[in-house]
Order: C-alpha cells, then sequence, then structure tokens
C-alpha cells in the first residue's frame, strides 16, 4: 500500500501544487524525493514506478 506524499518540486513555479505537489508513492521511491509531509494511505499506483498492487 501507498501513501499521500507533500513533496517538493519546482521551488521556482508560481503555483502551490507545482512547487509541492501530492503524490501516491510507495516506500522504495519515497528515498527519492524531499517530503515535506506525509498523508493518509491509498490504493492509487505508485507516481515515480508504477507499482501496483
Amino acid at each position: 500500500m501507498r501513501k499521500y506524499y507533500t513533496t517538493e518540486g519546482d521551488t521556482t513555479a508560481k503555483k502551490a501544487k507545482n512547487a509541492y505537489p501530492k503524490l501516491a508513492l510507495c516506500e522504495k521511491c519515497v528515498g527519492s524525493y524531499v517530503v515535506i509531509s506525509e498523508g493518509e494511505r491509498t490504493y492509487d499506483e505508485c507516481a515515480k514506478c508504477g507499482e501496483d498492487d
């Protein structure tokens, strides 16, 4: 199962959704991002590797 994470994206972006995108990530992929906050669990596929249960 994956979780939603608010991550650091393009900090020069004018829109918050681009500067701090909310992504569904698996435990393997979350280490390659700078995590701002951790959210609820989800059954959505991982945004980086596409892992799905």
